[in-house]
């Protein structure tokens, strides 16, 4: 083509609108070469679906379950096994004569004390006088000498007169250290085996379905 012009087609499109930031998108990748058209998605996977409230929620309350039979059953040993091995004693309150300061139900702990060093306003426990196996928790109202030596008289806080006995205060003794309330309910109920084996059932099998439905549930994700 002898004193032809050569025209050269120039692309005037418009470049692409930029894409804004965070607005999942496709790249167009025009490969020069072959005129290949490759699309490139750039959107993000979906995040996993939050694990469900009653998982949390049962997971919480197994917890919880737990801790409160892991607390019952350190009290047992402390009421039972502790005494045997260690300068303490504890008892369970069985009775009301000294709320509100020690209510029904609670667990005192008390400490070896000479008779001697016992003073008024402290809480000792002791057998009742003219009872067998059967002891007392009340606090020392007065402390007096008779003929056959220093004693105390005591009262519960509850009760509106003193008691009508007198403690020899001879020896040594139990005065109340601290107390648990509450506690000791749960503690008379598992004095029988069938209170104990529930105390070891229970949690063991919430703990068992918990871990069985996390099981389950970690399966059907997966499958999804």
């Amino acid at each position: 083509m002898t004193g032809g012009e050569v025209i050269l087609a120039r692309n005037t499109e418009a470049p692409n609108e930029q894409v804004g930031m965070g607005t999942p998108s496709d790249i167009v990748d025009e490969s020069p070469q072959t005129g290949a058209t490759t699309v490139v998605s750039t959107e993000t996977a979906a995040a996993p679906a939050p694990t469900g409230t009653w998982g949390l929620a049962a997971r919480i309350a197994s917890w919880i379950l737990v801790l409160a039979a892991a607390v019952v059953a350190f009290a047992l040993v402390a009421v039972t096994v502790g005494p045997r091995v260690l300068p303490y004693q504890a008892l369970v309150v069985r009775s009301g004569s000294m709320s509100p300061t020690i209510p029904t139900g609670s667990i005192v702990f008390y400490r070896k004390e000479s008779a001697a060093k016992v003073k008024v306003g402290d809480v000792i426990v002791f057998e009742k006088p003219g009872v067998s196996n059967e002891k007392v928790t009340h606090r020392v109202y007065k402390i007096s000498n008779g003929p056959t030596g220093r004693y105390f008289t005591t009262k519960g806080d509850a009760n509106a007169a003193p008691d009508d006995w007198q403690v020899p205060a001879v020896g040594t003794g139990w005065v109340a250290s601290f107390h648990i309330p509450t506690i000791g309910y749960i503690l008379a109920g598992l004095e029988s085996t069938l209170g104990r084996l529930l105390l070891l059932a229970i949690p063991a099998a919430l703990l068992g379905l918990i871990t069985l439905y996390e099981i389950w549930r970690d399966r059907g994700q997966k499958a999804a």
